[in-house]
């Protein structure tokens, strides 16, 4: 049996942080809830984390930024950028932006399920 993580999953979309949420907790995970980038460094803060998946466009404080903050706390965190896409840019410029600053991995909204298991499975475990 694989250990129990803690994943942050930082997402404006209440339906896609329930979904993952879901996911993990059915196969044992503890799973932390940020609709924004400010509550996703506020449990950075307070939990010892060991996976971030983090949609890059959202209110208040956006992805990328957040990305940047998080790279600086924890270097070796792994931290997954994902999108479905946006006005301003295309795919690949957010991608290849999130990769830039720091991003393990970028994924494409809709996250097919069994790749995000895996993801959270091969994380290092951060526990004391």
């Amino acid at each position: 049996m694989s250990q129990a993580k803690t994943i942050l999953v930082t997402d404006d979309d209440k339906m896609i942080l329930e979904g993952f949420k879901d996911l993990f907790e059915h196969k044992g995970h503890r799973v932390l809830l940020a609709e924004n980038g400010e509550v996703g460094l506020a449990w950075l803060e307070r939990e010892r984390v060991d996976i971030v998946f983090m949609d890059i466009v959202m209110p208040h404080r956006e992805g990328l930024e957040t990305l940047i903050e998080m790279r600086r706390r924890c270097p070796d965190l792994p931290i997954y950028s994902m999108s479905g896409g946006g006005t301003k840019y295309n795919k690949q410029d957010f991608f290849g932006l999130a990769q830039k600053l720091g991003a393990t991995g970028t994924l494409r909204k809709p996250v097919d399920p069994a790749a995000l298991l895996k993801l959270a499975l091969d994380a290092p475990s951060r526990a004391a």
